[in-house]
């Protein structure tokens, strides 16, 4: 008999795996056309293991905002161990989304699948306010290594917070077809970090 600990470490392998099978899957084939069996398949579970991560919508959305997050939140490490150099702030903030927003305009149809899913839930899905509240910090924290300001300055937050709700609102747009490639969101972060730019420093995403 394995010791629990050593059950528990097999057990999230697991799960990882399956997490990773089915967020394949799910990029190639689409929500609809990805089964559990499938993604038991590709992980070399069994359907229970599967199961054990919830049903095949919950699974999903949990993939999807795990890579989501994955992306954005590894752009923001790699730039916060960045010194601040001639690049601005707000084309490094671009920089952080970018990828993200050029990956959903490859692939609109696994966001709006996504966005189905995610309404169609009741409300039990887990919401990931943990994610975005570190990811809204981050973005504070360049602004105020930009301007030079106090660590944890409410204004930096307000605007993090502001950039962020925009670039949410820019994927769904994206999906369903309405705008370019974050145009808004480009234009937003141009005017939201303008007051944190260090001074001599040309304003803007393109400079």
């Amino acid at each position: 008999m394995k010791p629990l600990g050593t059950r528990q470490q097999a057990g999230e392998q697991r799960q990882s795996m399956v997490r990773s099978a089915a967020g394949e899957l799910f990029r190639t084939r689409g929500f609809d056309a990805t089964s559990v069996r499938d993604i038991a398949a590709a992980a070399g579970v069994s359907v229970g293991t599967v199961a054990l991560a919830g049903d095949k919508a919950t699974l999903f959305l949990d993939v999807m905002e795990e890579n989501a997050f994955a992306l954005v939140g590894g752009a923001l490490k790699r730039l916060s161990g960045e010194p601040v150099g001639t690049t601005t702030l707000a084309a490094e903030i671009w920089g952080v989304f970018e990828p993200s927003l050029t990956r959903i305009a490859d692939n609109p149809e696994l966001t709006r699948a996504y966005l189905i899913a995610y309404l169609r839930t009741d409300g039990t899905h887990a919401n990931s306010a943990g994610q975005i509240d570190a990811i809204c910090a981050g973005l504070a924290a360049r602004c105020v290594k930009h301007s030079g300001g106090e660590p944890g300055l409410p204004e930096a937050l307000l605007v993090a917070s502001a950039i962020y709700a925009v670039f949410f609102s820019a994927t769904f747009a994206l999906a369903v077809g309405v705008g370019s490639a974050g145009e808004g969101l480009r234009d937003l972060i141009t005017a939201q970090t303008r007051p944190f730019e260090r001074s001599g420093t040309s304003a803007g995403v393109s400079s």
